[in-house]
């Protein structure tokens, strides 16, 4: 059937010329479209029967200027481009959630490893400091604060009462306070 006559039967309605159209463009768009979308793409096939819908809606602007098949073939071309234009805007825009949704994340991270090297840093201080304090000090405060003893543990362990106890530690404790203070506030610690 010629390209004239085969349109003028659709615009009519003719049902056998519907089905006639179909079968002979369907499959030749069906792989105009996986050349361009690929062999297993899903999409190849709804956007082949999208180029029918399409076809039959502007039928009516039809003017003959080149083979039925090469108008079909140009929107068969048109609809897998706009598809895979859309698949691109909609990786860039999961890309972009990606990213807005990882920033924070990666603040936090940032955040979390400032404060970690503060508080490395801010240990190393404090252990430094320990150091100057004199064996009665260092030992009570490893008693209480690495070994974990109660107030009775070290008051046994020292052969003293609890009372001196807890002032002595309060004492080395009010001792490495002032040790740290004056580190961190002379200048050579950046």
């Amino acid at each position: 059937m010629e390209d004239r006559e085969l349109v003028q039967k659709l615009l009519a309605k003719d049902e056998e010329a519907f089905l006639y159209f179909y079968q002979t463009y369907r499959d030749r768009l069906y792989r105009a479209c996986v050349h361009l979308l690929g062999y297993q793409d899903p999409d190849a096939e709804d956007i082949t029967q999208e180029v029918f819908l399409a076809a039959l809606r502007h039928l009516p602007k039809f003017e003959f200027r080149s083979s039925l098949y090469h108008w079909l073939n140009r929107i068969c071309m048109y609809l897998c481009y706009e598809r895979v234009r859309a698949r691109y805007r909609t990786v860039a825009s999961l890309d972009e959630q990606l990213e807005e949704a990882a920033e924070p994340v990666a603040f936090r991270r940032k955040d979390i490893e400032q404060e970690e090297m503060e508080k490395q840093a801010m240990l190393r201080v404090v252990e430094s400091q320990r150091q100057l304090l004199g064996d009665p000090c260092r030992n009570l405060l490893d008693l209480r604060e690495i070994q974990k003893k109660s107030y009775a543990q070290m008051a046994e362990v020292l052969k003293v009462p609890i009372g001196t106890v807890m002032s002595r530690l309060s004492r080395c404790k009010d001792a490495l306070k002032d040790l740290v203070t004056r580190a961190l506030k002379e200048p050579h610690r950046g």
